[in-house]
């Protein structure tokens, strides 16, 4: 039976630059390249980033050509009767905005601290997709070896069933021993064909995940060195690095703009317009066909006073909204706070777990040969025998899920303190310059394209 089983985490070799971690990285680099989930999550920041170019057309011209063509028909004595009275107009007009009682201004900067928050969510979207990865990988790993430490446990007990059948037929045992080594037997097959179900249920999570078959998984190395050395350091480090944190504060900034651009809309509004009109047509009784052109400029200034209660609405609901956000923000720092907490405390109970599982698998090895060796002289029963063999299994298959479980909450811990980007992990890709794409699409003009 498979008693030994090294199982670790690539994460420290990750960090220090290793191009040969292991093949857990080829996983997550291949999950940050191509996971649709991640990739949605960077479409929707960019049509996020569009909101401050919108908002940015506050500062800029309205220009618009205008045309247009009447025509009137006139019929009794009249003498425009039977003439031709239609109208065709063709012009343009240029609109400037010049002050909006800071509305504008003040939007622009509360949808630009939006995006920032909606970019420490793609960082917080991330890292979750590879903690799902990280934990499909394992759970492909531990299901795998669970697997074939089930299928050495059915071919031991087969042997046993068999060896037991011959001692029956020249009576050194009973019918009930041939009958306690086929139910064993029964139980091994039924355990290896369920844990065959669960491994193939694992396969077809991390093809989901990652986006292919797992292919030569190898087995990773200690996690032990990029964790911090305690909990105080975890919490400091969370506390500034955070992305959930990160993002409510950004948003709490979004909304204090918003309050001010709500309270713009009380404030005139002022504006520069022009524009070049030509006029031709019947439009004059006695002077026939005539084309005018008109060029006009001005300055037009609205001192709003009341319109219906609307603009103190929402003035209202954007206090209420700061309000919110500010409460989100408290709300925040608890979560990452009792995240943190839970995961340093899982962490820590699933590594002693391990210790304590390692000394009953040497433990039970110690009964199982021991026990063996009484049932040859007659001091103890077949089925003291299969127990001690089951009881073996067990401590081996619960070893090799503690092991799983103690890395997949190092991983939490480093979720928890905003340390499990692609960027940390050192993964072999290009990464997604989310500040990158935003300074390109803020400023456009004109152009219809996306990247």
């Amino acid at each position: 039976m498979n008693k030994k089983f090294i199982y670790g985490v690539v994460l420290a070799s990750a960090i220090v630059g290793n191009a040969n971690a292991g093949s857990i990285f080829d996983a997550l680099s291949e999950t940050y390249t191509t996971n649709p989930t991640l990739q949605a999550q960077r479409a929707y920041l960019r049509s996020v980033d569009e909101n401050v170019a919108i908002a940015k057309s506050g500062f800029r011209p309205n220009i618009a050509l205008i045309a247009g063509y009447t025509d009137a028909s006139v019929s009794g004595n009249s003498s425009l009767a039977d003439k031709d009275n239609s109208q065709k107009t063709m012009g343009a007009r240029l609109v400037q905005p010049l002050f909006s009682g800071m509305q504008t201004v003040n939007t622009v900067k509360s949808q630009d601290k939006f995006v920032r928050s909606e970019q420490n969510n793609l960082f917080n979207v991330e890292q979750s997709i590879l903690l799902d990865a990280s934990t499909s990988y394992l759970d492909v790993l531990k299901d795998k070896v669970i697997v074939n430490l089930q299928r050495n446990n059915e071919q031991l007990l087969t042997k046993r069933l068999y060896e037991t059948e011959q001692r029956f037929e020249v009576g050194e045992v009973t019918r009930t021993d041939v009958s306690q080594a086929k139910a064993r037997f029964s139980r091994a097959e039924a355990d290896r064909i369920a844990s065959e179900g669960v491994f193939e249920a694992s396969v077809a999570q991390y093809e989901q995940i990652i986006g292919s078959k797992p292919d030569a998984l190898v087995e990773p190395v200690d996690i032990t060195k990029i964790l911090p050395l305690s909990m105080g350091d975890a919490v400091s480090y969370a506390m500034t690095n955070n992305y959930t944190i990160r993002q409510a504060n950004d948003l709490l900034e979004s909304k204090e703009f918003n309050t001010k651009a709500q309270n713009g809309a009380l404030l005139p509004q002022i504006d520069a317009s022009a524009a070049a009109i030509r006029n031709e047509g019947e439009i004059d009784l006695y002077s026939g066909d005539t084309t005018i052109d008109n060029i006009e400029w001005g300055i037009n200034m609205t001192i709003p006073l009341y319109n219906s209660g609307e603009t103190r609405a929402k003035i209202r609901q954007s206090k209420y909204q700061k309000w919110q956000a500010q409460e989100t923000v408290l709300e925040a720092r608890r979560y990452v706070m009792a995240n943190v907490t839970s995961a340093w405390e899982i962490m820590k109970s699933n590594k002693a777990k391990i210790k304590s599982i390692k000394d009953q698998v040497s433990a039970n090895e110690i009964a199982l040969d021991g026990v063996q060796k009484e049932e040859a002289l007659g001091n103890r029963t077949i089925l003291d025998v299969l127990d001690a063999y089951q009881e073996l299994l067990n401590s081996n298959v619960e070893e090799i899920k503690a092991k799983r479980d103690y890395y997949v909450s190092g991983m939490n811990l480093l979720l928890s303190m905003g340390k499990l980007t692609a960027e940390d992990l050192n993964l072999n890709v290009e990464l997604y310059n989310a500040k990158e794409f935003y300074k390109d699409t803020k400023n456009k003009w004109l152009s219809l394209s996306v990247d």
